[in-house]
């Protein structure tokens, strides 16, 4: 199994000002020996996904990879203000690095963001024109934007991170949520990443809170375009990497066997190229 969404930094509360106090829990240290204390033996494979936006982070990143061969791949940071091809030239020399995104949830406006930002534009294209990733990372009052966007950049996959953080406990926002996952859905290079949701539901959450959402994302995007990821150590900081197992073994119980080893080995190792 591949854990697609992990996290690793050397704290620094200058760098990290999304930990806020719900996240005080991680706010330190969180190293991949810190991680392997409570892996299971079933995951063989993780990608590290940046957390910060500095050059600085993918050369620890990239560190971390050298040091431990569990860390299969790169999700690296994407400067937008500097020039994109001088980047993905560096880039290319570093197999490591299978893909980029940048905190586009922190941004003033994602929407604006996505919708008229020259220079991210640019970059993605140029991005998808090297055959690399591209992480959308968004709140789901941003999806009318990243369907937008997904619409302009079709020219290699896009993973849309934590299922566009979804509103939770809303029957209305399950509703807009449905439609717009639809949406994207019906453009075929864009695929979706199960992670993170128990960030935007709360400590107390149960597994059950979010069958309805995995029930649809199965539905709309079949297995081959799904992928798993804990979220480690933002998960952390409400609930153990074991309980997050346990909520997917209880979210999948009715789904095949194929449909969870796709979900689980397959897409990852295709859109990561592992």
């Amino acid at each position: 199994m591949i854990d697609s969404h992990i996290h690793f930094w050397k704290y620094n509360p200058v760098e990290f000002p999304w930990m806020t106090d719900d996240l005080s829990a991680i706010a330190k240290d969180m190293s991949p020996e810190d991680l392997f204390m409570q892996l299971p033996t079933r995951i063989e494979g993780l990608i590290a996904v940046q957390a910060r936006p500095s050059w600085e982070e993918n050369e620890y990143l990239n560190g971390l990879a050298e040091q431990h061969s569990i860390i299969k791949g790169i999700v690296a940071w994407f400067d937008f203000k500097k020039d994109a091809e001088m980047q993905l030239e560096k880039f290319k020399q570093n197999k490591r690095i299978k893909g980029f995104r940048h905190m586009l949830q922190d941004e003033p406006d994602p929407t604006a963001y996505m919708l008229n930002n020259h220079q991210f534009n640019l970059g993605v294209e140029k991005i998808q024109q090297a055959e690399l990733l591209y992480g959308v990372l968004i709140h789901q009052k941003d999806l009318d934007a990243a369907v937008k966007f997904s619409q302009r950049h079709d020219q290699y996959a896009l993973v849309i991170d934590h299922l566009a953080k979804p509103q939770m406990y809303s029957s209305d926002g399950f509703s807009v949520w449905k439609k717009n996952m639809k949406e994207l859905a019906a453009l075929a290079h864009v695929n979706c990443k199960i992670s993170g949701l128990v960030t935007e539901a709360g400590a107390y959450c149960k597994a059950q809170d979010f069958q309805a959402h995995l029930d649809i994302a199965l539905e709309l995007f079949g297995p081959e375009r799904l992928l798993w990821g804990s979220d480690w150590p933002v998960s952390f900081a409400t609930h153990r990497y074991d309980t997050l197992l346990a909520f997917w073994d209880e979210w999948t119980r009715n789904w095949s066997d194929s449909e969870r080893k796709q979900v689980e080995t397959d897409t990852p190792k295709r859109l990561y190229k592992l």
